[in-house]
């Protein structure tokens, strides 16, 4: 496959993705913020929720289609 033709898939694509490292989350093509505070972060994605749980949850990073999340998240559900 052409690299090119890979990073272009990969920009244009509309679906939602949630990447975990270094105690940040990252979340693209997220629909909505539900609830949010230092103990839980929960949004909506495609046709799910995702629900963060942990200690000091913060937002890093927030625009219509991205987030970044940092805390000690202890867990995360999918609903």
């Amino acid at each position: 496959m052409n690299p090119i033709n890979s990073v272009k898939n990969f920009l244009d694509d509309k679906n939602s993705k949630l990447l975990i490292f270094n105690n940040n989350i990252y979340i693209s093509n997220y629909i909505n913020i539900k609830s949010f505070d230092s103990n839980k972060f929960i949004v909506s994605i495609d046709k799910k929720e995702v629900i963060l749980n942990g200690k000091n949850i913060t937002i890093k990073k927030l625009t219509k289609e991205e987030i970044l999340i940092s805390g000690d998240v202890e867990n995360i559900e999918f609903r």
